[in-house]
């Protein structure tokens, strides 16, 4: 392949990629609790080309890869840094003050884990996530019987002086450990086990919002979207000065 198209091309996968992964962002800005994915890319060796896989491949000159610099897709990770805190009036929110603290929700595939604090209770009673998961509480899904309940700085839930009970939070030092499940929601992988947190703090009537920038997003929007247009462009460009070339090559001949 054409060196020219090949650095190309492999620009205008990771300008792509980088589309799809901001877009996403975007359509997440008003989702509470909600953490950013970010693209990880870095300079592509000649091993990560197909012909360095082909068990026959020709000899290719050491710095033939030094002279076709592209970009390879590595993955795209996480950005937990903490988002903003806004304050809701709602008794039933809660926001979270230390980084690797999670609420713990009971889902289909399991136990999962989440900054999102928007509570509200179901048709039966339950405390619940926006989307119907059981909040839990030290000794399984949380039961309230009462519109006036409220969640106090340390989770714990109360309506008058009466407590019904609190909302579990858990710790996970190391948050590169969670995958996530579904929009604000994550599970802890390679079987490590969240420790309980006995005295929690917590932001009463108030929410974690997005840790995302719509301006700096749009920003970034642009710049990829550009930067993709500019590869293809010199991929079609390329393209038209080698048929340019055969031609003159056939007339010549």
């Amino acid at each position: 392949m054409e060196r020219g198209v090949y650095a190309a091309a492999a620009g205008g996968l990771s300008s792509l990629r980088m589309l799809q992964v901001i877009s996403n962002n975007l359509a997440n800005v008003n989702t509470v609790g909600f953490k950013a994915e970010r693209l990880v890319t870095r300079q592509q060796e000649f091993s990560d080309t197909l012909a360095s896989t082909l068990k026959e491949a020709p000899a290719r000159a050491p710095s033939d890869h030094l002279r076709t610099p592209g970009v390879t897709d590595i993955a795209t990770f996480t950005d937990f840094t903490p988002g903003p805190i806004s304050e809701t009036g709602n008794p039933l929110d809660a926001a979270l003050v230390k980084d690797s603290h999670f609420f713990a929700v009971q889902t289909a595939e399991g136990e999962a884990y989440t900054r999102a604090g928007n509570f509200t209770i179901d048709a039966n009673g339950f405390l619940v996530t926006p989307d119907g998961y059981p909040v839990l509480g030290e000794g399984g899904p949380i039961s309230i019987d009462r519109s006036s309940a409220k969640i106090t700085s340390n989770g714990t839930i109360m309506t008058d002086q009466n407590v019904l009970g609190r909302v579990r939070v858990v710790e996970i030092p190391d948050l590169s450990q969670l995958r996530r499940q579904g929009g604000s929601r994550f599970m802890v992988e390679g079987g490590a086990q969240p420790a309980n947190i006995e005295d929690p703090q917590l932001i009463p009537q108030a929410v974690e919002m997005p840790n995302i920038s719509v301006v700096q997003s749009m920003v970034d929007l642009i710049n990829a979207n550009r930067a993709f247009e500019s590869y293809t462009k010199s991929v079609r460009t390329i393209n038209e000065l080698d048929e340019t070339a055969l031609r003159g090559a056939r007339t010549t001949g």
